[in-house]
Formats: structure tokens, C-alpha cells, sequence
């Protein structure tokens, strides 16, 4: 291919950015669990749970159900205002959400 010039590497590094809202919105939730999770980890080794205490990272993972129904929420409620992107947010959060509350039955 004579005289097709190609474009250097690096922009193509730069246009690879996710543009993409649903996407973004998605990794964005998934990224905030995976930050709790290694918080209440992180937590959990300096302040440890006891058999009648609970440690730092126990009482973040006990407010789980309640951050993630008041996301659920909010997300809700943003995307009956025309953010229409924010359904996979929604479906993640609906997910955490189901799981943990059937986690906590069959405790």
C-alpha cells in the first residue's frame, strides 16, 4: 500500500477512552464495590472484628444493603430524568442489592 500514511501510536493511545456512558457508568458502580470491598478489608486488618464487636470493615459491610438501596434509589430517580445511561448502574445495583438481602436470609 504505497502512499497510505499510518498514524502513530500514541493517538491511538489517547482515543482510546470509553466513551460509551452505559459502559462507563457500569465500571464506574463496579469500580465503587470493588472499593468498598478492599476498604472494609483494609479495615478489617487494623481494626479486627471480636466475637461481640464488630471491626471497622464489619460495619462498613453491614451498611452494604443500606448504601446500595439508597444508590439504587437515587440512580432511579436520575434516570426518570432523562439519564437514560444510567440503566446499567441501575441493573448492577439492583444486583448487589437482591444478593445481599438474600445473603442475609439464609443466615
Amino acid at each position: 500500500m504505497v502512499g497510505v500514511r499510518r498514524k502513530p501510536i500514541t493517538q491511538n493511545i489517547e482515543k482510546m477512552r470509553i466513551e460509551n456512558l452505559y459502559i462507563k457508568n457500569g465500571l464506574f458502580t463496579v469500580g465503587f464495590y470493588l472499593l468498598l470491598l478492599i476498604m472494609s478489608y483494609f479495615l478489617n486488618i487494623i481494626s479486627p472484628s471480636g466475637p461481640c464487636t464488630p471491626g471497622l470493615g464489619a460495619a462498613i459491610l453491614l451498611g452494604l444493603p443500606f448504601i446500595s438501596g439508597l444508590m439504587l434509589a437515587i440512580n432511579i430517580f436520575r434516570y426518570f430524568l432523562h439519564k437514560k445511561e444510567l440503566i446499567s448502574s441501575i441493573i448492577i445495583h439492583l444486583l448487589i442489592f437482591v444478593s445481599l438481602l438474600i445473603f442475609i436470609k439464609t443466615l
